[in-house]
């Protein structure tokens, strides 16, 4: 795709942590993200037909995850493409 992923830290420790939150799930490395942004058979709905809120998904193979994985993105006004995760939820008001 040719185009850099941009993860905040936020993001970043939340998508490391899924072996946390989903027993058996395996924790993600955002540089394994760009490795299935940078496939050459990467496959991408932009916008994803299923999203609510015009997030885009891209799949594609990361030799550093030794899989494929779906990846789930959003771009800003100007364009960027930033990683979204769907965050822990909201504590209690």
């Amino acid at each position: 795709m040719g185009e850099d992923l941009i993860w905040d830290a936020e993001s970043a420790a939340y998508i490391r942590s899924r072996p946390d939150r989903y027993p058996g799930g395996h924790a993600i490395e955002p540089e394994w993200t760009q490795e299935a942004l940078d496939d050459v058979d990467l496959i991408a709905f932009e916008p994803d037909p299923k999203s609510r809120m015009g997030a885009s998904r891209f799949i594609g193979h990361s030799e550093g995850a030794g899989r494929v994985l779906v990846v789930i993105a959003f771009r800003d006004a100007d364009g960027d493409l930033h990683a979204s995760t769907p965050g822990p939820p909201p504590g209690p008001t």
